[in-house]
């Protein structure tokens, strides 16, 4: 791929990130502070937008052939009616259930065919190294963006915030178009779960099973010690930059001796002491350290998994890419519906937590065969085997 068509995308991955946790930070927080909804209500919009996701990889499965310009385009035009909806609606049961439909037609749209033109650039000698590249945005992103965000509602009001959002996204639309000359066309990707491997789809179980949990439950368990969107914002950002110059550091070393599940098992065990000391964690000091702790162990956990799978369908990257993201959201809306359930039950958000752990150890099991990639695209051959 011309090597424009890499910096378009690294371009555009640094302002969504900036614009999405500029503003999606507060999606939780706008419902409890807003509308005073209960706690167990405040993810739904995210659960219920997984569950929707799941159906558009069926579709985006289903379908011939995708122009992924196009595709990433309509995903951000569902981000901005996210962000519209917060300014608009002003019940917040409707709004959690419209965001959640927005939410669960923009994820899938944009990310599917974002991760399907990274997966072209790469191959088994720098995949580590450029996944970790590109996932390390996001934790520079969250480092500042939500920072800003807190300040911006402190000094003004969620108007601005939700405005700044969209005004960002549409910058994004707009870079996404500069760059349409540069992005390959008419890609064809299938769900194909017995290529991936049985170990891998309990693996990707697993992570999108612990991101379900960690992504709600990191703002929930914030919340029960400070309300103030600054304070939060604040917090947000402390937690963002743990882990991903050493993503980058072993995506290197992964490249080098091969052998990438060494690292999600080292990963995912590390990560277990830091869920239990956040469900112990009794000051915001002592929640700060142990999320912070998370979130350096946890980081490379999505991104050697995804290397595997890639490495496993090299010649059918795009049927990697798409299994992956309909297995995690399968995961994701899976142990949201759980967690909703335990906080309605009066179930504490730091206990809640603890959920994570069985998910954590499912994502240790994924497997990287040593043969390298003999699986086919569809129709070339029949090495899709299991495990």
């Amino acid at each position: 791929m011309d090597k424009r068509a890499f910096a378009g995308l690294m371009i555009i991955n640094a302002m969504l990130a900036f614009g999405n946790t500029f503003a999606s930070s507060f999606n939780m927080i706008y419902l409890f502070n807003h509308f005073d909804m209960p706690m167990w209500s405040g993810p739904i919009y995210l659960g219920l937008g997984f569950f929707i996701a799941i159906f558009v990889s069926l579709w985006m499965s289903w379908k011939p052939h995708l122009d992924p310009r196009n595709a990433m385009l309509v995903g951000l035009t569902f981000l901005i009616v996210e962000y519209g909806l917060f300014l608009t609606i002003d019940n917040g049961w409707v709004l959690a259930i419209t965001v959640a439909v927005a939410f669960g037609l923009n994820y899938p749209l944009f990310w599917t065919p974002f991760n399907i033109l990274m997966a072209q650039m790469t191959d088994k000698s720098d995949r580590g190294v450029t996944y970790g590249a590109v996932f390390f945005v996001w934790p520079l992103a969250t480092f500042f963006a939500p920072l800003l965000g807190g300040m911006v509602i402190g000094f003004a009001d969620y108007q601005l915030l939700f405005s700044l959002g969209i005004a960002i996204i549409l910058a994004t639309a707009v870079v996404v178009v500069a760059y349409r000359k540069y992005i390959p066309t008419d890609q064809v990707m299938k769900i194909r779960l017995r290529a991936l491997g049985r170990r891998n789809v309990v693996a990707l179980l697993g992570e999108g099973g612990f991101e379900g949990v960690f992504w709600v439950d990191v703002v929930l368990v914030a919340y029960v010690f400070t309300q103030k969107e600054a304070d939060l914002g604040a917090l947000f950002s402390l937690f963002g930059l743990s882990a991903g110059i050493m993503a980058i550091i072993l995506g290197k070393v992964s490249d080098k001796i091969q052998n990438r599940r060494l690292f999600v098992m080292i990963s995912a065990l590390t990560s277990i002491p830091c869920v239990i000391l956040i469900s112990v964690s009794g000051s915001l000091s002592e929640y700060a350290l142990a999320n912070g702790l998370l979130e350096f162990a946890s980081f490379i956990l999505p991104v050697f998994i995804f290397a595997i799978l890639t490495d496993k369908l090299e010649l059918a990257k795009n049927d990697s890419v798409i299994g992956r993201e309909f297995v995690l959201d399968i995961g994701r809306s899976s142990s949201i519906a759980v967690l909703i359930l335990m906080l309605y039950l009066g179930v504490s958000p730091q206990h809640c937590f603890l959920l994570a752990i069985p998910f954590l150890l499912m994502g240790a099991l994924a497997y990287e065969s040593k043969k390298g990639a003999t699986v086919l695209p569809v129709g070339v051959g029949h090495s899709d085997q299991l495990h």
